[in-house]
C-alpha cells in the first residue's frame, strides 16, 4: 500500500509540546449525553502561546485557565474546534516557557452511541435500570471522552469523580477510592440531590489516556482474593449481570491461578490492591487492561452451558493476556501504536506460556499454528496478498486496523524466536532489564531490542530489520543426506525469498530420529539459519537414522519443505516422531501431496498407501485424542500455499479425501465415535475438551456421506449431548446436511437460545455455517428477526464472520455478491466486522481469472459505495485489494 493511502504516518508522532502532569477529571453520567469537566496540569517543554489538544465529537461548553487549583475560578480562554482533525486549539493567556506549569480547564459534552464502541458507549442495558455506560479508550477512545493529549507518552497521574444516577450498583475508574470523600468505599449520595450518587478516585501512577476507564453500570459483584507467596493479598473483583455471579466462579478461579502463575513464571506482582474484572456486552474486541479494571465482553468472561470449548480455551488466555498487561502495557507502555506489537505480542506469549502448562502443550501449539494458516484471518494469507505483513506498518488509517493477525499472531512467533536465538536465559534477562529500565514509562521498538542485544552479546539488527519491517515470509527449502562412508548426516538450507528481500534469521529445531523412534543422542539443536543458503554435518552417525526431523513445533515463522524426502521417510515420521507436532505436520504433508494431485487431476486414485497409514493412525488407541484429532481431521487448506486460492477445487478435493476414508474406515470411526463418552458429567468443563475435539472430528468424518444413517446418528448426538461444544458441532454437521428435519431442528434451536447472548452467538454461527442452498436466505431471515442486533458484536461477528470463511458457500456468484453487499451494510456500523470480511478478498491478485474478474468488480464498488468519509478503513482496504490485483 502507497503511504498515501495512509492517514496517519510515523512522522505524525513528533516530540509532544508538554509534559502532562495531572488530569483532574469530573465526569456526569445522563441517559443521553456524559457532562465532563477537566483540569489538565501540564508542563511546557517549550515556549508555547497555544496547546492543541485532541477531540473527537464534542461538544465544547468552555475552555478556561487555571491559575490557583483546579477548583479554583477559571478565566475563559479562546479556542477554535477543528472537528473535522478532531482538534481543539487553545490560545493560551500569555506565552510559557520551557519548565514553566500551567493549568486549562475544558468543560464539555459527549453523547455515547451504540455502536461506535469508542470512547464511553452505551452497552446493553437490563429492563427498568439505567443506561449501562462502558468505555473503550485503545487506541484513541479517551478523545471521545473530553480532550486530551491523546498519546501513549502522555501518562499522568487522575483524579476521576463520577457522578450519575442513585440506581446504579457501580462507578468505576482507574486508581484507589479516596476514602476521604467515600469512607464506605462505595458512592455517596450527592449533596442537596439524593437522586445522585458520586464517588471519586485517586490514580497515583502514572497512565497513558488509552488505559482510561469510565463505567457506570448494573452489576452483581463476586469477590475473592490471592495471597502472594511474599504476604501481599489482593482483592479479586468480577461485574457480572445480575444473576450471574455462579457464571463467574471458574473465571474467577483461572484469573487466581493466572496471578500466581505469573509471579512464579514472569516474576511479575501486581502493585495495586483490587484487580477487577468487568463484564461489557458490546465490544469489537475480547478483552482491554484498564490499570486495574480489565473489561472483558461477556460471551467470553463467564462460562455456563452456552460456552463452547473454544471459548474455555479463550478464557484461559484472554484471563492470562490481561492481566500480564499491568506488567507489559501499563507499567512499560508501547511509544506510539507503531509500537503496538510490543504491548501485545509479548503479552500473547506469555498467555501462549500459560495455555502450554493448563493443557496439553502440543495440542496448543497445534492450534497456534492453525491460527498462523487460518485462509481468512492468518497472517500467511494477510502476507500472500502483498498488501500488509510489516509488524512496524509504514502508516494506517484508523488504529483499530493494527489489531490484527500480524500484530497478535506473527508477532507472537517474532517473540518466540527471539527467546531461540538469543536463548533462554538471556531471553529471561533481557526482559527484565527492559521492564526495569522503562518501568512507568514508555519504549520503543529499538529500546526493546537493545535490552536483548546487550545482555546476549550478539547483534539483532538484522533479525530486527527483517522480521518486524518486511512484507512477506521466508519459504525454506531442505535436501538431507547420509553419506554411510563417512558417518556423516549431511542437510542443505536454501531461503526462497519474494524479489528483493535479504534472507531472514531463522532458528530452526531440528533432530535426528533412528528407526525405534528416538532422537539419536546430542543430535536435538536449533540451527541458526542467517544465509540464503547454508549447511550442516551430523559427524558420527554409525547407522542410517529413520528421518530428520526439522523444524519441529513450527519453530520459524514461514513454510517448510523438504524437497528429496520420500513417502517412506514421511511414513515413518507420522509413525515414529518424539515430537507430537512433526508427528502431524508429517501426516499432513503426505496428505497435501495426495491433495496437489486431485487439484490438478480431480479423476486421480486416492493413494493406498496414504489410507493405509491414515486407518493404521485410526486405529492407535495410544494417541492421546486431541493429537488423533489433528491427525485424522483433512483440512480445505493445502500446505503448499500456491494453491491457497484454488476454492472451489479444494472443496472439492477435501470431498474426496473424506468421503474416501468413510468409504474405508465407516465402522471404525462409528466404534471410536460411540466408544467416546462425552456426555458423562465432569468436574470442570475444560474436562474432556480432547475427547470432544475427536469426537466433532468423527461425526464429520462419518457424516460425509449425507446418508439417512448419519442423520439419525447427527441427531442422536444433539439430542444426547450435555455440553454446548457436542450441541454446537452437532448442529454444524445437520445444517452441512440433507437431513429432513434439519430446518425444524434449528428452529427448536433457535427458541431455546436467542434469549441468551452466547447461546444465540451459538445458533448464528451454525446458520452461517452452512453448506445448503438456502443459507443466505436463512442469514436474511436471522437479520431481519426481533431478537438480532446488528449494533451487538458478538452476534453480527457470530452471522457474518464464518460465512466469510464458508469456502464452498461465498465463493460463488452469489456468496461474492452476498460478501461486498454485507460490506457496504456493515461499515458505518462495525468497521472492525466488516474489515475481517473483507479479508476474505486479500488473495484477489491470486484468483483465478473468472474469480478475480467478479471480484475486483464487487470490490470497485465497495471503493464506490464506501467513501473515506464513512469508513476510511474499509475504503483504504478495497482499493489497496483492488491495487494488487
Amino acid at each position: 500500500m502507497s503511504p498515501k493511502r495512509f492517514k496517519y504516518l510515523r512522522e505524525d508522532f513528533g516530540d509532544l509540546p508538554v509534559e502532562l502532569n495531572h488530569l483532574t477529571i469530573k465526569l456526569n453520567f445522563y441517559d443521553e449525553r456524559v457532562e465532563a469537566e477537566n483540569c489538565l496540569e501540564m508542563t511546557a517543554k517549550l515556549a508555547l502561546a497555544k496547546i492543541i489538544l485532541d477531540a473527537n465529537g464534542l461538544e465544547i461548553v468552555r475552555v478556561e485557565s487555571v491559575k490557583h487549583g483546579h477548583n479554583s475560578q477559571g478565566e475563559p480562554l479562546e479556542y477554535q474546534y477543528h472537528q473535522q482533525d478532531n482538534k481543539l486549539v487553545v490560545r493560551l493567556p500569555r506565552m510559557y516557557q520551557s519548565g514553566e506549569r500551567f493549568s486549562v480547564r475544558t468543560l464539555t459534552r459527549c453523547f455515547p452511541s451504540d455502536h461506535i464502541l469508542e470512547g464511553i458507549y452505551q452497552d446493553t442495558t437490563l429492563p427498568g435500570a439505567p443506561q449501562q455506560f462502558i468505555s473503550q479508550c485503545q487506541q484513541w477512545g479517551f478523545q471521545r471522552i473530553m480532550p486530551i493529549l491523546d498519546d501513549c507518552r502522555a501518562k499522568c497521574t487522575m483524579t476521576t469523580t463520577l457522578e450519575a444516577h442513585r440506581d446504579y450498583t457501580h462507578l468505576i475508574s482507574n486508581g484507589h477510592i479516596n476514602l476521604h470523600t467515600n469512607p464506605d468505599g462505595r458512592p455517596v449520595t450527592k449533596l442537596g440531590n439524593p437522586g445522585r450518587q458520586v464517588i471519586t478516585y485517586e490514580n497515583p501512577v502514572p497512565m497513558a489516556p488509552y488505559l482510561f476507564i469510565a463505567a457506570a453500570g448494573t452489576w452483581d459483584e463476586l469477590a475473592d482474593h490471592v495471597v502472594y507467596p511474599s504476604g501481599r493479598r489482593v482483592r479479586l473483583e468480577y461485574l457480572v449481570p445480575p444473576g450471574r455471579t455462579v457464571d463467574a466462579r471458574i473465571p474467577m478461579d483461572i484469573l487466581k491461578e493466572v496471578v500466581l502463575w505469573i509471579e512464579k513464571t514472569q516474576e511479575y506482582e501486581y502493585t495495586g490492591d483490587t484487580y477487577r474484572t468487568i463484564c461489557m456486552n458490546k465490544s469489537n474486541f475480547g478483552g482491554m487492561e484498564n490499570v486495574g479494571n480489565t473489561t472483558i465482553v461477556t460471551d467470553a468472561a463467564l462460562i455456563d452451558d452456552h460456552t463452547m470449548d473454544v471459548s474455555i480455551l479463550y478464557a484461559h488466555g484472554v484471563i492470562a493476556h490481561e492481566f500480564e498487561h499491568n506488567q507489559c502495557g501499563s507499567e512499560t507502555t508501547m511509544d506510539t501504536p507503531f509500537d503496538v506489537w510490543l504491548n501485545e505480542a509479548y503479552t500473547v506469549d506469555v498467555e501462549r506460556q500459560f495455555l502450554a502448562d493448563c493443557f496439553d502443550p502440543t495440542f496448543i501449539r497445534l492450534r497456534q499454528v492453525d491460527t498462523i494458516r487460518d485462509p481468512l484471518l492468518g497472517p500467511l494469507a494477510i502476507e500472500d496478498g502483498g498488501h500488509v505483513g510489516r509488524i512496524v506498518r509504514d502508516g494506517f488509517n484508523d488504529p483499530d486496523e493494527l489489531i490484527d493477525g500480524v500484530t497478535y499472531v506473527k508477532a507472537a512467533e517474532v517473540i518466540r524466536m527471539l527467546r531461540l536465538v538469543v536463548g533462554p536465559e538471556a531471553f529471561r534477562n533481557g526482559k527484565q532489564l527492559y521492564f526495569s529500565r522503562y518501568h512507568h514509562g514508555n519504549a520503543t521498538t529499538d529500546e526493546f531490542f537493545e535490552c536483548f542485544q546487550e545482555v546476549a552479546g550478539i547483534s539483532l539488527q538484522r533479525f530486527k530489520k527483517q522480521w518486524l519491517y518486511t512484507v512477506g515470509y521466508p519459504q525454506v527449502k531442505t535436501e538431507t543426506a547420509f553419506e554411510p562412508q563417512t558417518n556423516r548426516y549431511r542437510v542443505v538450507f536454501r531461503q526462497v525469498l519474494p524479489e528483493g528481500l535479504e534472507p531472514f534469521h531463522l532458528p530452526i529445531q531440528l533432530a535426528l530420529v533412528d528407526t525405534s523412534g528416538n532422537d539419536i543422542q546430542s543430535s536435538q539443536r536449533v540451527f541458526q539459519l542467517t544465509e540464503r543458503e547454508a549447511e550442516f554435518c551430523f559427524e558420527g552417525i554409525e547407522h542410517r537414522p529413520a528421518f530428520m526431523s526439522i523444524n519441529r513445533d513450527y519453530s520459524f515463522y514461514g513454510t517448510f519443505s523438504q524437497d528429496n524426502v520420500t513417502v517412506e521417510e514421511l511414513t515413518l515420521q507420522a509413525r515414529l516422531d518424539p515430537n507430537g507436532f512433526n508427528r502431524v505436520e508429517a501426516m499432513r504433508r503426505l496428505t497435501d501431496r495426495l491433495r496437489v494431485k486431485l487439484l490438478r487431476d480431480p479423476k486421480a486414485e486416492i493413494d493406498s498407501q496414504w489410507l493405509t497409514l491414515y486407518g493404521e493412525i485410526l486405529s492407535n488407541h495410544d494417541l492421546p485424542s486431541s493429537l488423533k484429532a489433528f491427525f485424522l481431521r483433512i483440512d480445505e487448506q493445502p500446505m503448499e500455499r500456491r494453491y491457497s486460492t484454488w476454492y472451489p477445487e479444494l472443496v472439492a478435493a477435501r470431498h474426496r479425501l473424506m468421503a474416501a476414508v468413510n468409504a474405508a474406515y465407516r465402522t471404525e470411526f462409528l466404534e471410536q465415535f460411540h466408544g467416546l463418552d462425552t456426555y458423562r458429567p465432569v468436574k470442570s468443563p475444560k474436562d474432556g475438551i480432547e475427547e470432544r475435539l475427536l469426537k466433532a472430528v468423527l461425526l464429520e468424518l462419518i457424516a460425509v456421506d449425507d446418508s439417512k444413517d448419519s442423520h439419525g446418528l447427527i441427531l442422536d448426538h444433539y439430542h444426547a449431548a450435555t455440553t454446548a461444544n457436542d450441541r454446537v458441532t452437532a448442529l454444524q454437521t445437520l445444517n452441512r446436511s440433507s437431513a429432513p428435519k434439519r430446518l425444524a431442528v434449528l428452529e427448536e434451536a433457535y427458541e431455546r437460545w436467542h434469549t441468551h447472548l452466547s447461546g444465540y452467538a451459538n445458533y448464528l454461527r451454525v446458520v452461517s455455517s452452512g453448506t445448503c442452498d438456502d443459507v443466505f436466505e436463512m442469514i436474511e431471515r436471522e437479520e431481519q428477526r426481533p431478537s438480532f442486533d446488528i449494533t451487538q458484536p458478538t452476534w453480527s461477528r457470530a452471522l457474518f464472520l464464518p460465512m466469510a470463511a464458508n469456502t464452498k458457500m461465498l465463493w460463488t456468484n452469489r456468496g461474492i455478491a452476498w460478501l461486498g453487499e454485507t460490506v457496504v451494510d456493515l461499515a458505518p456500523i462495525n468497521t472492525t466486522t466488516a474489515s475481517r470480511m473483507l479479508n476474505a478478498f486479500k488473495q484477489v491478485n491470486m484468483l483465478k481469472p473468472t474469480l478475480k474478474a467478479r471480484v475486483v468488480s464487487i470490490l470497485e464498488k465497495i471503493v464506490a459505495k464506501v467513501p473515506e468519509s464513512v469508513s476510511a478503513t474499509i475504503h483504504g482496504q478495497a482499493r489497496s485489494y483492488l491495487d494488487g490485483a
